[in-house]
């Protein structure tokens, strides 16, 4: 009996090494994965950067009073106002497939209204928990989706 005992606990023992490396190489993993999340916001801030600089007025567009000329107050920007979120077009949730990455959901879709982070991946809501919503593996892949209303 105490020899069944004493070949358990060193089987038991012996096993630790094993875990540690498993949650050494889950910590690894997760790393990874905060560096690649931390890379993908650094490509996104630059290129919101690149947008944000291509809408804004060039120093010439004010009048010599200072008031905003007829040129920079023109149409572009009531037709900028007035178009629908991308999201809310059928068309657009018709187009998306399983296995499409982050930046393809944003060009068909737009920027999500809600954005939940989790271990198993990422949900984007458009516009919030209400409405539609794009699951997103651990790879950044569509796995699943319901557009609103459904």
């Amino acid at each position: 009996m105490r020899f069944c005992t004493a070949l358990i606990l060193a089987g038991m023992l012996s096993a630790l090494p094993g875990l540690a490396a498993a949650d050494q190489a889950s910590e690894a993993a997760l790393e990874a994965r905060v560096k690649a999340l931390e890379q993908h916001i650094a490509e996104l801030e630059a290129r919101l950067n690149v947008v944000a600089s291509r809408q804004a007025p060039p120093p010439s567009a004010a009048g010599a009073a200072g008031a905003p000329s007829m040129a920079a107050t023109a149409a572009p920007a009531t037709s900028v106002a007035a178009a629908a979120p991308r999201w809310t077009d059928s068309a657009n949730w018709g187009a998306i497939k399983t296995g499409l990455g982050w930046s393809q959901v944003k060009a068909l879709l737009g920027p999500a209204g809600r954005v939940t982070t989790g271990v198993f991946g990422d949900v984007w809501y458009y516009p919030d928990d209400s409405g539609g919503r794009v699951i997103f593996d651990r790879d950044g892949r569509v796995s699943e989706w319901n557009a609103p209303g459904h």
